[in-house]
Order: structure tokens, then sequence, then C-alpha cells
């Protein structure tokens, strides 16, 4: 700023003071170290612009002016750091320089407004095969790229990978440098999941991991227990996720005992946490059973930004430094396996401990390093 004022100082001096002629005896002179002036500080500015790159040089970001969007008419806003970062790959259509990709991404754009009636393109981000980052809807404006998620993701689209074929090695690593961007930059939480990569990770799993097909274990029903009755609001459909817990306290062998735990579960959530129910969908004892908490088909209390897509199963006691019994184990994996079947759980669920989403110990260390075991985890 000060550059620039002393250059308009100069051109201007001498119509501010009355300078003496000997000091201005030649003005074709004066305009020439003026317009050098003027020169050296457009050189300067030009410099400054390419040292002060906004994504620190890590990849190129082409802004929505530069690839020809339209205004979008996007309102909603994303509340950062979001939990979730939803991959997507929309192979087919060609581009291995930015010109095409320029093309592509503004014939997105053009299809989801006018075909499918949306605010603007679908995605916060697309990845070109060239290498280059196209800002969408961008880092604080929701997208509509996922049923369910866009209120609380971001949504990256690799595009321009021909049809069969993997994104290119340079659209993969801008797409790693963007997902650390938005990490470091409080857009995405550091603790993220990635849900849609669950397809191809779960074909990874090892055979001796999978869970037999098994009937559905007896569930302890809440009339059995003893519940009290209780209005809560339903699960919009089926769960994406099975957040493992612990509930601390003391373990039950006996049923008649985990039944009284239950049931003291449930009146600690409604009397003092103030919850509508117990907070978990089911619970697991060491008599190898399982207790109806919530059910099926009703949101629990169990996890801040998950208890509408996920079912909480808690396993009763602390478990710490001893993982609950092999009946208790086997009872979780069979009621997970249930969920499945009858249309309660994706088939491509991710299964998480509590800690991995939430800053809590539940459900204890002995009981994640058996979890982290079974099928469909996701760190």
């Amino acid at each position: 700023m000060l550059l620039w004022f002393l250059f308009f100082f100069i051109l201007d001096l001498q119509h501010c003071v009355d300078i003496p002629s000997s000091l201005i005896s030649n003005e074709n002179k004066m305009a020439s170290i003026a317009n050098d002036f003027k020169n050296w500080i457009n050189n300067i500015t030009l410099l400054i612009r390419k040292v002060k790159k906004p994504y620190g040089g890590s990849f190129q970001m082409i802004p929505r002016s530069e690839w020809g969007a339209v205004p979008s008419d996007c309102s909603i806003q994303l509340r950062t750091p979001v939990p979730f970062l939803i991959i997507h790959h929309l192979p087919g259509q060609e581009c291995e320089e930015k010109g095409t990709c320029q093309q592509r991404v503004k014939g997105l754009q053009e299809l989801h407004i006018k075909t499918n009636g949306w605010c603007d393109v679908a995605y916060n981000f697309l990845i070109g095969d060239d290498g280059n980052v196209y800002e969408g809807v961008g880092w604080t404006t929701r997208g509509t790229h996922t049923v369910g998620y866009n209120n609380k993701s971001l949504g990256f689209a690799f595009v321009g990978s021909k049809a069969g074929r993997s994104p290119s090695a340079a659209s993969l690593a801008a797409a790693e440098k963007l997902t650390s961007f938005a990490v470091s930059n409080g857009y995405l939480s550091p603790k993220y999941i990635q849900p849609l990569f669950v397809q191809s990770e779960s074909c990874l799993v090892s055979p001796k991991n999978e869970v037999s097909k098994k009937e559905c274990p007896d569930i302890i029903s809440r009339s059995s227990w003893g519940s009290q009755e209780t209005y809560c609001s339903k699960l919009p459909g089926p769960a994406k996720y099975v957040i493992i817990i612990h509930t601390a306290g003391s373990p039950c062998n006996v049923t008649e005992e985990c039944k009284i735990m239950v049931q003291n579960i449930q009146s600690y959530h409604i009397d003092k946490m103030k919850f509508c129910d117990i907070g978990y969908n089911f619970l697991i004892g060491e008599d190898g059973r399982v207790y109806e908490g919530v059910g099926w088909d009703t949101e629990g209390a169990h996890t801040y930004g998950y208890n509408d897509i996920g079912l909480g199963i808690a396993f009763i006691g602390l478990f710490t430094e001893i993982s609950p019994n092999e009946a208790a184990l086997n009872a979780a994996q069979n009621l997970i396996q249930c969920a499945v079947d009858k249309g309660y759980l994706i088939p491509d669920y991710l299964l998480v401990g509590h800690s991995d989403v939430v800053n809590v110990v539940s459900p204890g260390q002995a009981l994640y390093d058996k979890i982290k075991n079974w099928p469909h985890f996701k760190h």
C-alpha cells in the first residue's frame, strides 16, 4: 500500500506544490521515471500473486469463474467441520487436459440444474483426470451428492477417467492433498469417515472374518425386562452404521440380573440424562442374550451426529482390560447379521467403536481390540 502511495505522490507532486523549474526541467524525463516506477510496482504485484497461492501450491484449484459456472441458487450452509467425506467416481466423461475437463464440469452443472432440478452442480469439488481440482459448491455450501449425508459431508467427485479405469495418479494425488487441506483448515473432521469406500474395501475382508449367516438371536423384549413406556423419534430408514459401546459399570452373566441392570440404565437415561428412553438400540449381556433397547426402528441417544443413521449396540459392563465373553461377542455379531438380513442395516454398513466418532473411552480397549477384526470395521 505504501509503494502505491509513493507512486501517486510522485505523479502528482508537481501539481500539489510550487516546485522550482530547475527541478523539473524535463517533463518527458519525469514521465519516463514515473512510468518505469509504475512498471516496477506492477512486476512486484505479479510476483506477490505468484508467491501467495491460496492453497499453498499443493494443488491447483480452478475456481468457478474460470470453468464458466453459472451463478448458484444454493443457500444452505454446511456446519463445519463435517464428519464425513463422500467420494464419487464418474467414469466415461474422458478429459486429460484442463480445457476439456472444464467443459465436463460445466456440462455436469447444466445437467444437475436443468435436468435434475438441483440448485447447482452436486459436488463440493470435482477432481479432473488432468490433476486439477475444480470448485463445485465449495467448502461451506451443502451439496446434493448423497441422500442422507448432504448436510454432514463434503462430496468429492473424480471426473474424466475412461470407463473401466481408475482415476489417474495425478488426480488421486490431488484428492489426497485436497483432503489434507480440508482437515488442516477445519472443513473436515480429523476423524472423518468415508462411507462410500466400504463397497470396495469390503471385498478385501479375509474370509476367516466373515460371519456365516445364522438365525436371528433371541431378543429379550422391552416388556420382558420391565421397560417404561416411552415415545421417541423413528429412524428414517435402514441404518448405515453400527456403533459398538460399553455401558461402564459391572457386567452381568445371569439373565435376571441383566434385566435389572437394563431397567436401571433406562431410569438413569430418562431421569438424569433427560433422554426420551434408554440410549441404546440394543444391549448385550454376558449371559449371551440380547436386550431390546429402543429397538430396530427408533432413534437412540448414544452418539451425537449418528443417532439417526446408526444402531447403537452396548455391551453391559466396563471392558477396558478384559473383553466380553464369547457368548456376548457371538450374540452381538449374530444381531448385526440379523439387522442386515431383515433390512434394518444396509449391507455395506460401517462398524465403528464409540471412541472412533466421539471423544470417549467406550467401548474400552479390550473390547475395541475384538471388534477391529470384525467385518466392515472402519477406524
